[in-house]
């Protein structure tokens, strides 16, 4: 399960209230890491990397855990070629969760691809999939495949590109297909 999105930053600060209000959530950095101790952040608004420059691709950019709030994150012991652990947090070890890769703006006129999904089943995995794509497609348009947010249509109105990664052709962005039966 999961759904793709172009957001602004500010697009976002009203799918995050709406999920929250329907449940306790809080969020998890994934990937690698020296100390086995997750950082939560209780608010999606909190997220240190969202008002921050994207990077230039969608896979590229901070992946979040989202759990219940109070659930414990579980985090993998990771041996390195080194001989050094890192310690893995991901949903892998976390199947109660989803992961939302927010995207952004990597520069004034270039808006990189969000996600949000689950690799899990689990029914609170589902739930709290359910809340962000409710709230995703409340608030956001449909443009062919993807769900677009306020600023990012005034973006795309614009002319600006809005893309998985800076390097993909042109052809490759976001664009209206006129009388599309998906878009809203």
């Amino acid at each position: 399960m999961q759904r793709h999105f172009f957001a602004t930053p500010d697009d976002l600060l009203p799918v995050f209230e709406q999920a929250e209000k329907k449940l306790n959530l809080a969020y998890s950095l994934t990937g690698l890491f020296e100390s086995p101790q997750p950082i939560i952040i209780e608010a999606g608004a909190r997220l240190p990397s969202l008002r921050l420059a994207a990077e230039g691709s969608s896979s590229s950019n901070p992946t979040y855990l989202v759990t219940a709030f109070g659930h414990a994150v579980n985090v993998r012991p990771v041996p390195q070629s080194t001989g050094d652990i890192r310690y893995a947090v991901d949903q892998l070890a976390n199947p109660d969760s989803v992961t939302i890769t927010h995207g952004g703006l990597f520069s004034p006129d270039t808006l990189i691809s969000g996600r949000v999904g689950t690799v899990s089943d689990t029914p609170i995995a589902r739930a709290i999939q359910s809340v962000f794509s409710n709230a995703i497609g409340t608030l956001f348009t449909r443009i062919n495949a993807f769900y677009v947010g306020p600023g990012a249509s005034e973006m795309l109105a614009r002319g600006c590109r809005l893309t998985h990664a800076v390097q993909s052709p042109r052809e490759y962005d976001l664009r209206r297909i006129p009388n599309n039966p998906l878009a809203k």
